[in-house]
C-alpha cells in the first residue's frame, strides 16, 4: 500500500497538532496532565453543537496546515481528542467514564485517574469513522487516522473486571476495535496508525502477547491497508524533567522490538528519534518493514533547519532504503505552539524533497 514508495523518503504527522486557543485556551500539558478530562468540562462549557463546529474548524487548519507544507501522510491532528487512548475507550462497552480511580501508569513514572472497566469491553458504535470521513475530504495527502493500541489501552484504564489480566483485557479491546478497522477499510481508508507506547514499557510482555493483541486489531485486513505502530517514548514534559524524574521509556529497548516486528504483520514501525539523538543504525533492525522516524522535536518550539533534517535523513539511509523511510515528528506536537508546529512541518518537507532528489 503505502510502504516502499516508488524509492521516495515520505513525510507524515505522527499524532495531535497544536490545539488553537479556541478550542483549549490553556496549554497542551495542562490537557495531558488533566488526562484529557478538561476536554469534556470545555465541552460542557461551550456546548456540544458550538464545540462540534469549533472542532471542525481547529481539524481543517490543523489539515490545511499540512497540506501547505506538502505532508504527504496526513492526518485531522487529533484536533477532537482530549486524550488520544480516552477519547475511544469511553465510547466502548463495558467502560464507566463517570467512575474514576487512580491508577498508576507507563510502569510506575505517573499516577492518573482513569475511566473504570466495569465489564467486558465491546464495540457498540462508530468511533472514529467520521474522523476519517472528514480528514479524506479535505486532505491533498494521503488519509491516516489514528487508534490506542491494546497494550496501552490496558494500562490506562482501571481494571475492576479482568482482575488484572492485562492479556486478556487487551485481547477484548482488540476484537472490539476490529469492528471500527473493518468498517474504515470499508470507507477507503488505507492507512491506519495503532499508538502502542506501552510496547517499549514492558517489552517482555510486548513479546508474549502484545504484538499477537495489535495483529488482533486487523486480522483478516492485511492486504487491504497499511497497518502502523507508533512507539513513542512518552511526551515531552518540562515538569518532571526540572525535579530529575525520569519518565521516559527506554530507547535501548528500540533494536530488540524492531528486530521482532521485522516479522510482523504490520507494515511501518513508527519511532522517536531527534530529542534522543536516536543511533540511527539500529534501524538496519526493522528488515524489509518500513520505518517512520522522529526527527522533529516536539518538545521544544525552535524550529529544525533544513539542512539538520536533511543529515539526519542521511544517517537513516545508511540503514535502510528510501522506500522505507517515512520522516516525521517525534510523537504528537500537542505541546508546541501553532507557529512553531506550521514552520516544523515546512522543514520537514523540504528535507524530504532535498533528499529525493540527491
Amino acid at each position: 500500500m503505502m510502504s516502499h514508495s516508488q524509492g521516495k523518503v515520505l513525510t507524515a504527522i505522527v499524532g495531535s497538532y497544536p490545539k488553537p486557543r479556541y478550542v483549549y485556551p490553556r496549554n497542551g500539558r495542562s490537557l495531558l496532565d488533566s488526562f484529557g478530562f478538561a476536554f469534556d468540562r470545555r465541552r460542557q462549557e461551550l456546548g456540544r453543537d458550538e464545540f462540534s463546529r469549533l472542532l471542525d474548524r481547529a481539524a481543517l487548519e490543523a489539515i490545511k496546515d499540512q497540506d501547505r507544507a506538502g505532508i504527504d501522510i496526513v492526518t485531522d491532528g487529533e484536533e477532537r481528542r482530549g486524550h488520544y487512548v480516552l477519547h475511544i475507550v469511553n465510547r466502548l462497552e463495558g467502560v464507566d467514564s463517570r467512575k474514576r480511580k487512580p491508577i498508576s501508569m507507563r510502569a510506575g513514572t505517573t499516577q492518573q485517574d482513569a475511566p473504570c472497566v466495569i465489564g467486558k469491553l465491546g464495540y457498540k458504535e462508530p468511533l472514529v469513522l467520521e474522523e476519517f470521513l472528514f480528514t479524506k475530504k479535505h486532505a491533498s495527502g494521503i488519509a491516516k487516522i489514528g487508534l490506542p493500541g491494546p497494550s496501552t489501552v490496558a494500562d490506562c484504564v482501571a481494571d475492576e473486571y479482568y482482575r488484572g489480566d492485562r492479556k486478556r483485557l487487551a485481547f477484548d479491546y482488540a476484537d472490539a476495535i476490529h469492528h471500527e478497522v473493518a468498517a474504515l477499510v470499508e470507507a477507503g481508508c488505507r492507512v491506519i496508525q495503532f499508538d502502542d507506547p506501552v510496547l517499549l514499557r514492558y517489552p517482555d510482555a510486548a513479546r508474549a502477547w502484545g504484538l499477537e493483541a495489535l495483529e488482533r486489531c486487523f486480522a483478516g485486513l492485511e492486504d487491504r491497508a497499511s497497518f502502523i505502530v507508533h512507539i513513542c517514548r512518552g511526551y515531552p514534559n518540562k515538569p518532571l524533567e526540572r525535579k530529575g524524574i525520569a519518565y521516559k521509556a527506554n530507547q535501548d529497548y528500540y533494536r530488540d522490538i524492531l528486530s521482532w516486528l521485522a516479522d510482523s504483520r504490520l507494515d511501518v514501525v513508527s519511532i522517536e528519534g531527534a530529542a534522543s539523538n536516536l543511533d540511527a543504525s539500529i534501524l538496519s533492525a526493522i528488515g524489509k518493514k518500513s520505518v517512520m522516524l522522529g526527527v522533529i522535536d516536539v518538545g521544544e518550539n525552535e524550529v529544525e533547519s533544513v539542512e539538520s533534517l536533511v543529515a539526519r535523513a542521511d544517517q537513516a539511509l545508511h540503514f535502510v532504503p528510501k522506500g522505507q523511510l517515512i520522516l516525521a515528528p517525534d510523537c504528537g506536537m500537542l505541546e508546541l505552539s501553532r507557529a512553531s508546529a506550521r514552520a516544523k512541518l515546512m522543514s520537514l518537507s523540504r528535507a524530504a524533497r532535498v533528499v529525493n532528489t540527491q
